[in-house]
Order: C-alpha cells, then structure tokens, then sequence
C-alpha cells in the first residue's frame, strides 16, 4: 500500500513539473538553458533560477552537451537588451548531432533583443534649430535613429549636375565588343553656390546618385569626396576618390558628372528636421528635431562597431555547421562602414553587387575580357590579388557560409546598416520562416554568389532553400538599388507566401549572367519556385526592375527542357518606376509565369504586367495570368502568352481573387503580427500546383 502510494506520489510530482514546463513554454524532453541579460551572471550554472548572462556563455555550455546528443539542446534567451559588442561564431563545434538540434530561442512572451547600438544622451541645445551631444563613443557610423524612426544623414535638399574635371583626351576602351570613346576625369565641377572649398572634414561628403532621378535607373551610387578646390570666383571643383574606374564599371547608368547628385554628410547641409551630421574631428554629433521630439527624454541610438551579429561558418564544405535553429530573437542596430573607410564608396553593379574598383583609376581590373571569361566554364569572374572577385556584397547582420540544416524562424531584424541574412555557398536545407525585415539600409536576404555559374572545386551552390512567411519592409533604405530579396544562383530554392512591400527597387531578384542577351549556360540556377507572394510599392526610386525580376536561366544545361524554375500564383501590385511586374531580364530563359495577378503596372510610361523586351528570351511559359492592364511586351522566341485575362479596376475574375486571397503569409502568421490584409474577396480555390520544386 505504501509502495502504490508512494509510486503515485512521484507520478503525480513528474506530471506537475512537466505542466510547469508546459506553462512555462518549456518542453519536456529538451536540455535547457537560460541567460538572464539582468539578472543572469555567468558565474551561475544556466539554471532557470540562476541564468548565465550572455550568449557566449551559453555557447560554450552548449559545446559540454552537444557531442552525442538524446535530445534538442535549448537556449532560452529571458526578455531584454542585449548589448552586441563583436560578432559571435559558430562552427561545427556548435552543431545539433544525432538528429536533434541546438535552438536558441525566446522565452515564453519575452522579448530578447540583441542589440549592437549605442544610446547617445546628455543633449545640449545648440540654437533654435539645433541640439548637439558631445564624447560620441564610436568613431564612425552611417545611421542615427530616435524614438526607433530612422533620421537622416545631412543632405542637400536639391541635385546638381556639373561637368566632368579635367577634360583629359579621349580614350578608347573595348566595351560590349566594340570600341567606345570614353574619358575617366577625376571630378566634377559644380557652381559655387553648390559646395565650396571652405567646407568642414570634406573627405566625409558624399555624392549620391539615385536611380531614375539620377538618370542611373536601376543602379544607385556613393562616393567620397577626395578634396575641394576652387576654380575661379564662381566653380568649386570636387574630387573624387578612384573616379575613373567607377565610371568603367557599366556601359549604362553610371555616375556621370551631368547626371544629378546629391551632397550628403556635412554641417553645412544640415538645414532640415529629421537630419543629423557626426563632426568626426571633434566627436560632436548635431541633430535636428522633427516635430513633437525632446531630445531630453528622446531615446536616440547609433550603430556601435559591429557589423555582424552571428557568423555561422563551417570549416570547409565538408565540415558545415548545422542543426541549429534561432527562433523569436530581435537584432538591430548593426553597422556597415566599408562605403566609408574603403573610400571606394558604394557603387552598385547590380542588385547586391557592387564594383569593388581595386584602386585602379581609369580602367576595371581586366575590364575588357571581363564578359568573354564569365561565358568559359574554365573560368569564373577575374578575381584581383586579393582574391575580391569584382565585386563585393553588403554585410549583413547574420552571415551563413557552409551550413546544413540551419532554421531562423519568427526572429525580427529592424534598424540595420545593411543586410538582414547572407547564405554566402554551400548552404542547404536552410529555413528562413516568419520573420520581419524593416527599415534597412541595404536588402533584406541575400543568397548565393554572383561567380557560382560554373560549380568547381571547393564550390557550392545554396540548395534546398525555403524562405516562407516573412514580411520585408522599408529595405534599402540608404543603397537603393537593394531588391526585397536577392538570389544569385541557388539550386531548389522556394520563396514562398512573403509579403514585401515599400521598396526602392525590384521586389525579388532571381538568377544573374547572360549579360548582352546570349545564353549563358550554368550547372547551378534551377529548380527554383517563387509563388504566392504579395509584392507592392516597389521600384520606388529605381526602375528597369520588377515585382519579380530574373535573369539568366532558370534550369542546368543537362536538366531536361520541362525541368524549369517557376513563379506563379504572385500578386504583384502598385510597380513604381518598374519596367515590368513580371520581368525576366537579359536572356531569361526556361520559366514558367502561371497564374500571377498584376495590378496597377501602369505607374511609370514604361509599366506593363509583362516586359518580355528581346529576342533573347526564349522558352518561357506564360499562361493563365491576371491583370487589370492589357499592357505588355512579348518579343520572346517560344514564349507563348495564353489564357490570359484583363479586367478594370477591382472587379477581379474568382480565380484571380482567390489567388491574392492566398498571397503573402498565410493565415497563423497574419495573426501574429500587424499585416497589410488581403483584398476582401470571396473564398473561391484555384486549382493549384503543389510547392515543391
């Protein structure tokens, strides 16, 4: 009796503790981990009663549990700030083994901010207009932001144009197999009334030059200013850094010295609310309030030093990282610095490329063969001695390189310097679902690499990707040439029911080469799916873009001709400058368009819900789309355009309304945060095609 007693005692005490799990958001069956960023030291054994204080901590708890794992390993992260003063990485050593996973993850209904910036106080009133805070901790940095809004850096309220300085003869440069005259100056004379040589820290100024304002359609550009000069009583000559070979990057949409610029990063320009300056030589940082802020009470937050928060980095392609999984963690306030301290600046290629220049003025690093050797197999891009291979990409706030079977789900990345998440090579079976994405500077995911057309040793492409359920807002906030999504080349990739929405230029960038039109084969671009996604106001200060814009081909050359990458079911709306809600770009070829609504293309003269522009293109499918536009451009080889519908207004067919009735997240993540609603529509079900690719 006793025994019988006794045993119903402890089965009564485990069913409690396991309720407690439960309520506590805990599961039974996990190893648990906690870190408390207040109350935590770690000192104490990452109890939930005695937590450890910081993640690097915690990671190296994680490496005494993992080598031959019974079950999951998780990391609760308690509510708070957590301040981000270096980059932590992960390696194999941090891996989920036997078939479990590492989680780090947010506590039941807590918050856990990891957060690299730095709260500037002790505001001092300057004059009417202007407050300024003294002892600025960090040396440099390239984003203010107050009461969590993003101000902006000093800029002139107008563009200017001037003429290029000096006039050197003219030189001839092989360019697109031809011969074109070009000259590389090494400035550009303004009027004096734009800047003059008297201006303070001018080696901080920047020209920007902004897409189709600047006459750059879809490309935008940074550059610094080298030194000021006068030319007479009534010219100001601006010199700028590696100049010349900006202006050999691209036959189109360079940053011609006619072409209108902005002045960007001077005390001398800071004229309006919302705008700021950091004086570098002094540690003085000027702001001028909007409206309704007090800068007394105001909490006003700059990028620290940190430009990457975790690194998961395999050792090589055989030794990744994998099995782990971040969930409901939020990161802000990252930095990027290199458009500063490279004195390069940043001029956009394409996308997510940007022209690294090699301090090389007047001529590109082998300029001229550049697009015969991305055509040859034995080759990829020219890479320069510091192994840069023409070009650079943003950094990001999360970076992955050789990784399987990495999970980021509901995490929120917001006030960023740059990217949200970079998959470099080799990352596979990623899952990138229910996350947020607003209010970055640069894109929000980047995927792949731009010289992965031919796979050689010691290469990977980023297979069996799924990005699903995100919400992307406000990117490209200060390099706007910045796509909502980027993928370079990637093999199995899904983008799936996200929601992107208020961009500078195209909504998803998908594949990259075949550049003059001709048909650039490639063993790595296929079996990719774009589908259900809601995409609207894009394009809004680039064109030559897209809701959904590719490039190049869209299956491997030994994959049969039915094995193509598809985008269907898309509702593309409100395009901006776009060129095309649906724009398969230079040499596009082997895709399906199936089942996509387009609505509103007709925003700029050059909008229409298709802009299949060349003979180039060939072997794509359009079928069964909807638009309340009948403007389009078909000069595609075998691509026939059929079932299509036209309709006015708002008075959308059933099956087109029930196609944006499923776009963006689906319904469990429209709940869990404040999304743009769908149309109301009837429930009416489209015979649809499963998602796999």
């Amino acid at each position: 009796m006793k025994k019988t007693r006794l045993l119903n005692i402890r089965s009564l005490a485990r069913w409690m503790v396991a309720v407690g799990l439960l309520v506590a958001g805990l599961q039974p069956g996990m190893a648990q981990i906690y870190i408390d960023p207040l109350k935590g030291s770690d000192t104490n054994p990452g109890t939930l009663g005695a937590p450890f204080r910081s993640l690097a901590r915690a990671q190296t708890a994680v490496r005494t549990m993992n080598k031959s794992m019974r079950r999951d390993v998780v990391v609760y992260l308690r509510g708070g700030r957590y301040p981000v003063q270096s980059t932590l990485t992960f390696t194999e050593l941090d891996n989920g083994t036997n078939g479990h996973r590492v989680i780090y993850q947010a506590y039941v209904n807590e918050t856990p901010i990891l957060d690299a910036g730095v709260r500037v106080t002790n505001w001092q009133r300057v004059n009417e207009r202007l407050w300024k805070a003294t002892g600025i901790p960090v040396d440099n940095f390239r984003q203010l932001y107050v009461n969590g809004v993003r101000a902006n850096r000093a800029r002139s309220a107008v563009r200017y144009t001037g003429s290029g300085w000096p006039n050197p003869p003219v030189a001839f440069v092989e360019e697109n197999w031809k011969l074109e005259k070009q000259y590389y100056p090494e400035g550009i004379k303004v009027g004096a009334s734009a800047i003059r040589p008297g201006w303070g820290n001018a080696r901080d100024i920047e020209l920007v030059w902004i897409g189709e304002e600047s006459h750059c359609t879809w490309r935008s550009h940074r550059l610094l200013v080298d030194g000021l000069e006068a030319d007479g009583a009534d010219s100001t000559v601006i010199r700028l850094a590696n100049y010349g070979y900006v202006l050999t990057g691209a036959s189109m949409s360079r940053p011609l010295p006619e072409s209108p610029f902005y002045l960007e990063n001077a005390l001398e320009l800071l004229d309006s609310p919302g705008e700021w300056y950091l004086d570098r030589r002094t540690d003085e940082l000027y702001y001028q309030p909007r409206p309704g802020e007090d800068l007394t009470t105001a909490e006003v937050f700059i990028p620290g030093n940190v430009e990457t928060v975790f690194r998961f980095e395999g050792t090589s392609l055989a030794r990744k990282v994998a099995s782990i999984t971040l969930r409901g963690l939020t990161f802000q306030h990252t930095t990027w610095l290199r458009p500063s301290t490279s004195r390069l600046g940043a001029c956009s290629g394409q996308a997510d490329r940007y022209i690294s220049g090699h301090g090389q003025i007047g001529r590109a690093h082998k300029a001229i063969h550049r697009r015969e050797f991305f055509y040859d197999p034995a080759f990829d891009f020219v890479v320069d001695a510091q192994g840069e291979a023409e070009g650079f990409k943003p950094d990001a706030c999360l970076e992955l390189n050789a990784t399987d079977n990495i999970r980021i789900e509901n995490c929120h990345f917001r006030h960023l310097g740059a990217v949200g998440i970079d998959l470099t090579q080799g990352c596979n079976r990623t899952v990138i679902d229910g996350n947020r994405f607003e209010d970055a500077s640069a894109t929000a995911l980047v995927v792949g690499r731009w010289d992965q057309d031919y796979i050689g040793p010691g290469e990977e492409v980023c297979k069996n990707l799924r990005v699903t359920n995100n919400r992307i807002r406000r990117v490209g906030q200060e390099y706007y040439n910045s796509p909502g999504i980027t993928a370079f080349f990637t093999d199995g990739m899904v983008l799936a029911h996200n929601e992107l929405s208020d961009l500078p230029y195209s909504g998803i960038s998908s594949g990259w080469g075949s550049w003059g039109g001709k048909t650039a084969w490639t063993t790595s671009n296929r079996r990719n799916v774009i589908e259900f996604n809601r995409i609207e106001n894009f394009c809004q200060r680039c064109s030559d873009g897209g809701g959904i814009y590719t490039i190049g081909i869209g299956k491997a050359r030994t994959d049969p001709d039915t094995l193509t990458s598809k985008i269907r079911y898309n509702y593309i709306r409100d395009c901006g400058m776009a060129y095309g809600a649906l724009y398969p770009d230079e040499g596009s070829c082997y895709y399906e368009l199936v089942g996509n609504v387009t609505e509103n293309v007709e925003t700029s003269p050059k909008g229409k819900w298709l802009h299949l522009w060349s003979v180039n293109h060939h072997n794509i499918r359009v079928d069964g789309n909807f638009s309340n536009s009948p403007k389009h451009l078909n000069k595609g080889i075998n691509c026939p355009l059929t079932r299509h519908t036209v309709y006015e207004g708002e008075n959308r067919p059933a099956p087109a309304a029930a196609i944006i009735a499923q776009a963006g997240p689906e319904p469990a993540y429209r709940r869990r945060w404040v999304v743009t609603p769908p149309a109301q529509v009837p429930t009416v079900q489209p015979q649809l095609q499963p998602v796999t690719p």
